[in-house]
């Protein structure tokens, strides 16, 4: 009987070596099925990002289609275009109304027409061009026909490129004649080509300066010939729940662009579950604003204004359902502009956003096994991290962790899983800094000191 519970322990731990697990060098790579998410607390959301080209109609005729926002779901879903081939850009004018309005309504109604004027015409629609590989004969047989006395053909030739997908976005800066405009990582995701319509109408092309997986952001650059405005920032740590938020960009189709809906800041702060990799366990808890203000498929790398037509946010998703059979309204959610504005300026130095690593592969704890983590690593807490692996060379491998330490805090600060470690790293530590480690091996706690540095991304 001993026997066999040793090789059933032994077993267990072994499942927790073949585990998908934290590698801070593989989970920085820049991710392909972002919006394929299977995230149990958010079943059955409503995911409008990833469609065909068919779906999507040719720019010339300016009617791209659906456009999309990444919603944290179990499977994905189309949104049905509601034009005909006549595209009209709209202007936003209204009516005249017989309604009778106080002088504190116009007041207020004066407000919101101004902070959407400053705004408006810095907010963009932009088209994601990708290779029209279905039904081609070439894709199927690999490689590029070759005819004789023509070129070889190239399958990422622009000619050869279709609208796969369309979104917003905001131009924030410019330098000289190059504009800058921020969106999502999810709506430039896999472009061959990627073309920005200013609020005129005017198509310019998009050039991706760099992207961050992990906050979902990416930054553009374009001609500033016609660029006339930019977005000014405020300062998202000040905003307060109840104040007014408006939502700009182009809802379903580019037809609809410069569509400004409004609502309130419904709450701060709010942590949102990402599974950047696609494998369906939480890779980040996403610190994000919730608006009511109506975000539809489209929206997604627009503007979040406030009353002074300042950006508070950028849009990015919503929840369309609770269960399977609860549907939900006004639950939407953008990235904070102070986060915007820090994550944009490093993609603009560098391309990319360099963060503190510790050097190893970690595995929650709740996920492994209790009898396990009792029997073979003498632990009996229910949060933590498993050290699966820890790579030479590296901060933790200087500190002297070990392979099967359990990590419970960092700085004093528990950590309930890897989630919560990398929020830590990203959010609370730069590179050099000291961070005091706790961990526990054989079941006696213990601290050690490590240096965090750069990951070094591959």
């Amino acid at each position: 009987m001993e026997n066999r519970n040793n090789n059933q322990n032994n077993k267990n731990l072994q499942d927790l070596n073949n585990q998908e697990n934290y590698n801070e060098q593989n989970n920085y790579q820049g991710y392909q099925n972002y919006d394929n998410v299977d995230n149990s607390q958010y079943n059955d959301f409503e995911n409008l990002q990833g469609m065909n080209n068919e779906q999507v109609a040719a720019p010339q005729k300016n009617n791209y289609g659906k456009l999309f926002l990444t919603v944290f779901a179990a499977f994905a879903l189309g949104a049905t275009s509601v034009f005909g081939a006549q595209a009209v850009m709209g202007t936003g004018k209204a009516l005249n109304s017989s309604v009778t309005t106080t002088k504190e309504d116009k007041d207020n109604q004066q407000i919101t027409v101004n902070a959407i004027s400053k705004a408006k015409d810095a907010v963009v629609s932009i088209v994601n061009y990708q290779s029209n590989s279905s039904n081609n004969l070439e894709s199927i047989l690999g490689g590029n026909s070759r005819r004789s006395g023509s070129d070889s053909s190239d399958s990422s030739n622009s000619s050869e490129l279709k609208p796969a997908s369309s979104g917003s976005g905001v131009i924030y800066k410019k330098s000289g004649n190059t504009a800058y405009v921020v969106t999502n990582n999810h709506v430039v995701n896999g472009a061959k080509k990627l073309s920005v319509i200013l609020s005129d109408g005017t198509n310019v092309n998009a050039e991706v300066v760099g992207t961050d997986v992990w906050t979902d952001l990416a930054v553009l650059k374009i001609s500033g010939d016609n660029v006339t405005t930019t977005m000014d920032f405020a300062d998202s740590d000040k905003i307060a729940v109840g104040e007014t938020a408006f939502a700009i960009g182009s809802p379903l189709d580019v037809n609809l662009s410069n569509t400004v809906t409004k609502g309130i800041v419904s709450a701060v702060n709010r942590q949102i579950p990402m599974d950047v990799d696609g494998d369906g366990k939480n890779d980040w808890n996403q610190t994000v604003i919730q608006t009511d203000a109506a975000i539809n498929p489209g929206n997604s790398g627009g503007a979040l204004i406030n009353n002074e037509g300042k950006l508070i946010g950028i849009n990015e998703s919503k929840i369309a359902k609770a269960t399977s059979n609860v549907s939900a309204e006004g639950i939407g959610f953008g990235i904070p502009s102070n986060e915007v504005k820090l994550i944009t300026e490093q993609l603009e130095q560098s391309g990319k956003v360099i963060r503190p690593a510790l050097g190893v592969q970690l595995v929650s704890v709740n996920t492994v096994d209790s009898d396990t983590l009792k029997s073979q690593l003498n632990f009996e807490g229910k949060q933590g991290v498993v050290v699966r692996f820890v790579e030479n060379g590296t901060p933790a491998a200087q500190a002297g962790i070990e392979k099967y330490d359990i990590i419970t805090k960092l700085n004093g600060e528990d950590v309930k899983d890897v989630a919560a470690v990398r929020k830590y790293l990203f959010e609370k530590s730069k590179i050099g800094d000291t961070i005091k480690v706790t961990y526990y091996r054989n079941g006696k706690e213990n601290t050690t000191s490590v240096v965090v540095q750069a990951l070094n991304t591959r």
